[in-house]
């Protein structure tokens, strides 16, 4: 079941998004 890694993913990319924008 990926459905856990997908969320942590999709998290640490968030992140990452959040801080380059800021």
């Amino acid at each position: 079941d990926h459905a856990l890694r997908d969320t942590v993913e999709n998290s640490i990319t968030n992140c990452l998004a959040f801080e380059q924008h800021g």
